[in-house]
């Protein structure tokens, strides 16, 4: 009877018994009744990516160490805001006492993209134990779940130098030069729409790229946060030609709104070959001699 009420009370927390190790869901996304359920896990880094400190300062969830998203990106080449080089990527990680071992669960506010671009990252790098939770620090203090104003004790740890890390989720310039010809591949830019015609923008030719099609990241989710139902999701994507056994590229301004369509689309959906173009129009549009369109598809 133990055991059936255990099996019971795991299958309403959307988690798994523990049994030695933390086992994280299959789609990457855990809600705050299974977080709750693990906060004491030993195998579990929560990464608070909230874009301010401040936020942090005033209350936190517990065991949640703080890391700053825009520390994940450097210059490349004089491009700005590029990922991270794999090493450096790993030299932080290791500072905030992750191994490759290590199950980390991202948090960031209600109804944001920040969470999920770490994701892109640890997928990037070969690290596939990581989830988002759903709803982000919004829902968790809404279902008055324990806050802290405490730091975690974290010891760092040396994250070994990844040496293959997963091309195939990442889109380059190169290849890029190749996509926005290429019927065959679908192509999606989640910008908001003004961003996509051109009536708004902060680079010095608004618009978007030829043959990707506007599709704003923040349609995919319901007012608190949480992603709408996989059958919506599907059918709002199938409207824009993007279906499981096509190429997908999805784009955004900078690499970051395109890295929560590629987490819907990869583990929200299922859908296989996903890559983000992290270059993202601000690359794109330096070069004078790449084409520019604006209005709508």
């Amino acid at each position: 009877m133990r055991r059936l009420l255990m099996g019971i009370t795991a299958w309403l927390l959307g988690g798994v018994i523990l049994s030695g190790a933390t086992e994280l869901p299959a789609n990457k996304v855990v809600s705050t009744e299974w977080l709750q359920a693990h906060l004491e896990a030993p195998d579990l880094r929560i990464v608070d990516v909230r874009g301010d400190v401040i936020p942090y300062w005033e209350g936190h969830i517990p065991g949640a160490v703080y890391l700053n998203p825009e520390t994940l990106r450097l210059p490349h080449r004089g491009v700005p805001v590029m990922l991270l080089d794999p090493e450096l990527l790993a030299e932080k990680l290791g500072a905030l006492g992750i191994t490759p071992e290590t199950n980390v669960v991202v948090y960031t506010e209600t109804g944001d993209y920040k969470a999920p671009f770490l994701i892109w990252a640890l997928d990037y790098i070969g690290h596939d134990r990581a989830a988002v939770l759903e709803g982000g620090f919004g829902k968790w203090v809404a279902e008055g779940r324990p806050v802290t104003q405490d730091y975690p004790t974290i010891e760092p740890t040396e994250y070994p130098e990844p040496k293959q890390v997963r091309d195939e989720l990442r889109t380059t310039l190169e290849e890029m030069l190749h996509v926005y010809r290429d019927p065959e591949v679908a192509k999606l830019d989640v910008r908001a729409t003004p961003l996509y015609t051109g009536e708004r923008g902060f680079w010095k030719r608004n618009g978007h790229v030829p043959g990707f099609k506007g599709h704003f990241w923040g349609d995919d989710l319901n007012p608190d946060g949480t992603w709408k139902s996989v059958e919506e999701l599907q059918q709002a994507y199938a409207a824009l030609g993007v279906t499981p056994e096509k190429r997908i590229v999805v784009m955004c301004g900078q690499g970051l709104m395109s890295a929560h369509a590629y987490f819907t689309l990869r583990y929200i959906l299922g859908y296989p070959n996903v890559e983000n173009y992290d270059g993202g129009y601000h690359e794109w549009v330096a070069h004078d001699d790449l084409p520019v369109v604006t209005g709508s598809e």
